[in-house]
């Protein structure tokens, strides 16, 4: 009777998920019961073997990429014997056996013979620069971080991480570069640089963008300075500016200039961007040289750095800005008090071990935003499982 019952739940589950193949919001909500499904059914002892064994698919899918091997399947268009892949890559045909084994249980590719592999839906995705940079960067950067992050906070007694050095310099101790920081680090590496931030513009993907639930036309639209040559719009530390580039193009009417700020390095590294976004390089840690705009943007940025740092770009930005005119628009993670979803939960240990960082609580955020001087205006929170927007300005 049970078979028969799994059985038909196994159909109504494949059938259900063509249904809402369209429909997000359904979609979501059938993936969560599914992940529901799995914490009741799998026993305490399954869980914590699969937490003792997460690191090795992972590890064997960063090789199979250094390798060649994943491009190699994906742009063949065909099924690939390992004999084959072994003389595309140079890599042993043992080697690739191995590692395959791990990813094909993931789907990462489909098995169709004996020792013989195809792309899914998962590696074709993969290889977009987004991805497949994203990928690299925290696999590089981040993994021995995380795998350091216990014996560093041992060495402090176990002390809250509030500034450098962190568990990164302690992780990356032999590179002269990451003793300055993570962003030191990673300038000195064009590859990782652009990794990175195909990785940042990667997070933008099936994300709604903030102007999208923000009443754009009333709160920053209305009341702006018709002036075509005031400033509308900066996105501050904005890295290769796809926010900037994306707001543009949304609203091409509206007066004003909209600027693209960051680090020369950055700046320097863009490939491509709307020739009508301003490029600025800028060091938040400097004042900030454009007065008076109607909105200074960050997205992402405040997590990546601790209370102390934080208040100081917060600062730096205030001296710019005109009480009763300009906003402050942070796009970032608003944690809830209790129940935080799992990916902001994994997103600020990352920001623990390569930052210093941290995501926060509104009530965090209004302590941090007060000792700046600002007040937060509004919370504009969509869900749980997605970044939020705070409207703040001058107190």
């Amino acid at each position: 009777m049970a078979s028969e019952k799994i059985d038909a739940l196994q159909n109504q589950i494949l059938a259900l998920s063509k249904e809402v193949a369209g429909d997000e919001e359904n979609r979501t909500k059938l993936l969560g019961v599914a992940m529901m499904a799995v914490a009741v059914v799998e026993t305490p002892l399954e869980t914590i073997w699969r937490l003792i064994m997460s690191p090795h698919a992972p590890a064997a899918l960063m090789t199979c990429i250094k390798m060649g091997l994943v491009n190699a399947i994906v742009d063949a268009k065909a099924p690939q014997t390992a004999e084959q892949l072994a003389k595309t890559t140079g890599a042993d045909k043992l080697l690739i056996v191995r590692l395959m084994r791990p990813l094909l249980c993931l789907g990462v590719f489909e098995e169709t013979g004996v020792q013989t592999y195809a792309s899914t839906p998962i590696s074709q995705l993969l290889t977009t620069p987004p991805l497949f940079g994203g990928y690299q960067f925290m696999f590089s950067a981040a993994t021995a971080s995380l795998a350091k992050m216990p014996n560093y906070l041992a060495s402090t007694g176990f002390k809250h991480v509030n500034g450098a050095p962190g568990p990164f310099q302690y992780a990356h101790k032999d590179n002269p570069a990451a003793a300055h920081g993570f962003f030191p680090w990673i300038i000195s590496d064009p590859a990782m640089l652009t990794n990175f931030n195909n990785f940042m513009s990667g997070q933008r993907m099936n994300r709604k963008d903030w102007y999208d639930f923000f009443p754009v036309d009333n709160i920053l639209f209305n009341g702006a300075s018709k002036d075509p040559e005031s400033p509308l719009l900066l996105d501050i530390a904005g890295g290769e500016g796809h926010d900037t580039e994306a707001f543009r193009k949304r609203f091409p009417k509206q007066p004003g200039k909209v600027f693209l700020m960051d680090l020369p390095e950055t700046i320097d590294n863009i490939k491509h961007l709307d020739p009508e976004v301003v490029r600025v390089k800028y060091n938040f840690f400097e004042p900030q040289p454009i007065k008076n705009a109607r909105a200074y943007y960050f997205r992402s940025i405040f997590h990546d750095w601790p209370d102390s740092e934080c208040i100081k770009i917060l600062k730096n930005t205030a001296s710019a800005m005109t009480p009763g005119y300009s906003k402050l628009l942070i796009f970032e993670w608003i944690l809830p008090a209790k129940g935080v979803p799992m990916y902001p939960s994994l997103l600020d240990m990352n920001m623990m071990t390569l930052l210093n960082g941290m995501e926060r609580t509104e009530e965090q955020w209004i302590a941090l935003l007060g000792a700046a001087g600002f007040k937060v205006d509004k919370f504009w929170i969509l869900k749980t499982d997605t970044e939020g927007l705070i409207e703040a300005s001058l107190k």
